[in-house]
């Protein structure tokens, strides 16, 4: 690695007020808009190639370093990113194609995607000097900033909502954090969390705080290398808070920027039906978000009435000639049983959104089976066990020895 930055400083995304990169500010003081990181692209072409990758040892997602904002010295990881992308055999012939690709981003550290934004946002915040930090979350990415806090040695607060799954929230626990369960919705959990980083001065990473896209965007870097360059016609991201779709396409436009790829995929926003702010405003055609009054459904992790970036996820989609979609939560069930039983995959209910979404797009002939196409898996199976107890509850008692088991084979 080396510590040559190109980041310049950050930028607001509706009134383009710019900030030093080493602030601590995580949304603009003027608007309240969302920041963006902005790199010296015209710096990185003259001095990055793909050459360079190719004698490095790193088998992180900074790998990508010189893309980053971040001084190795500050670097806080846990071994995140690089995760397999592989072919859905069973699957593709299940369904008459044979382009059907996995990202098993569940097999970050903390298992879930989240540690992609994480190790970014934390490295900056020890980079800082932070001392505490705060997040808003129901589960995986409480998980992820817990981890990497409790790694970089920085006292963390969760705010979460008092409903969300205790599997996702002992994780957290475990790894040292103070948490609340706010008595309300998750919007209502985002505003406590917030008035709290205002009153206590803590360092905030949630979806406002630029840093979470710089990591997300390494998940473009890697698909693209492991297509050796030549990247897929489409890619379905599970979308709640909208980061990840965002730092996917900002990782695509930076490869296209470097003439390292020579077209954008469609982006897919995939949504749950009973929580799809993105996905109906864009069905009304409208270039900003409106939020939905009320969640429900298994996507537990999708559940964001309000995206703060939603109207960015809206142009994102735009520009790629891309796709919204949302579906039922049986849709995602029987994706749940297909990835199980015929990949091996084990996957929570937000992250099988991906794969329902494709089944239905193909269904009504949005996307062509002849097209090749990545479906991120976003979070673990085992962060959500009371949800498959329920599902998966028969259990066949024998008495010991062979008989008895032969009986109930049938032999």
């Amino acid at each position: 690695m080396v510590d040559r930055l190109y980041a310049k400083h950050q930028s607001c995304l509706d009134c383009e007020t710019e900030y030093p990169i080493d602030s601590t500010i995580f949304r603009c003081n003027k608007c309240g808009g969302c920041l963006e990181v902005k790199y010296d692209y015209d710096e990185m072409e003259k001095k990055i190639a793909k050459e360079d990758l190719k004698n490095s040892p790193e088998r992180s997602l900074w790998r990508y370093a010189k893309f980053l904002p971040v001084e190795s010295k500050h670097i806080v990881s846990l071994g995140e990113g690089m995760t397999p992308l592989i072919i859905a055999k069973n699957l593709s012939v299940q369904t008459g194609s044979n382009n059907i690709l996995l990202k098993l981003d569940f097999c970050n550290p903390t298992g879930s995607f989240k540690d992609r934004g994480t190790s970014v946002l934390i490295s900056n915040a020890k980079k800082l000097h932070v001392k505490e930090v705060a997040i808003d979350s129901s589960g995986n990415n409480a998980s992820s900033i817990s981890a990497y806090s409790a790694r970089a040695g920085i006292k963390c607060y969760v705010f979460s909502p008092s409903y969300a799954s205790r599997g996702k929230l002992v994780q957290s626990m475990a790894y040292g954090s103070r948490l609340f369960g706010v008595e309300g919705t998750r919007h209502e959990t985002y505003q406590t969390a917030y008035s709290a980083v205002e009153f206590f001065g803590w360092y905030y990473c949630g979806s406002t705080n630029a840093f979470p896209i710089e990591g997300s965007k390494t998940l473009a870097y890697e698909i693209c290398e492991s297509l050796g360059w030549k990247p897929p016609s489409w890619i379905v991201i599970p979308t709640g808070g909208g980061t990840n779709l965002i730092g996917c396409y900002k990782g695509l436009k930076e490869l296209m920027m470097m003439g390292w790829i020579e077209k954008i995929p469609s982006l897919v926003c995939a949504q749950s039906d009973g929580c799809a702010p993105i996905v109906k405003s864009l069905e009304k055609g409208r270039d900003y978000v409106e939020p939905v009054e009320k969640a429900s459904g298994i996507a537990e992790g999708l559940m964001i009435r309000h995206p703060q970036r939603g109207d960015t996820v809206l142009k994102i989609l735009k520009e790629t000639n891309g796709l919204a979609i949302s579906v039922s939560d049986d849709e995602i069930v029987e994706a749940i049983k297909q990835l199980s039983k015929l990949e091996g995959i084990y996957i929570e209910p937000s992250s099988a959104v991906a794969l329902a979404a494709l089944n239905e797009l193909r269904n009504i002939e949005k996307i062509d089976r002849n097209e090749r196409v990545v479906c991120e898996l976003t979070g673990s199976g085992l962060k959500t066990s009371k949800f498959y107890n329920n599902m998966y509850s028969t259990l066949t008692k024998i008495k010991p020895g062979i008989e008895d088991l032969k009986t109930r084979l049938k032999m």
